[in-house]
């Protein structure tokens, strides 16, 4: 599960989907994430378990593209998500050096192990 938080200069939030479901076809499919503009401040914000027990949170490492050519996003926030019992939550920085990437794989590593490798976002 994942979703986007736009700020905008202006310090307005929003939050918004990185999957659709299509009832018709009955699956997922990506939503494409516009970084917006240049005072948009805009973040990926990724779920899951198993991460609140880093060791550190330059253990949490969160890449898109794939090891060759990817980018390493700056972690923000690597640990509990304070709603939901038992889920954990990463906040990701999206660098406007994403602009254009298309289909982008994502891969999770916390302490060395890989947490998502499967995972992929579509990026304008």
């Amino acid at each position: 599960m994942a979703l986007i938080l736009r700020i905008r200069a202006d310090g307005t939030q929003s939050y918004e989907p990185v999957v659709r479901y299509d009832s018709a076809q009955g699956r997922f499919f990506p939503v494409t994430i516009d970084l917006g503009s240049e005072t948009d401040q805009v973040f990926l914000i990724l779920f899951g378990t198993g991460i609140r027990h880093r060791l550190t949170l330059s253990g949490v490492r969160v890449n898109v593209g794939g090891p060759v050519g990817g980018v390493d996003l700056e972690v923000m926030y690597a640990g509990p998500q304070l709603q939901f019992e038992g889920v954990d939550q990463i906040n990701v920085r999206m660098p406007r050096s994403l602009i254009g990437k298309g289909d982008a794989n994502i891969t999770l590593m916390v302490d060395g192990a890989i947490l998502i490798n499967q995972a992929y976002v579509v990026i304008k």
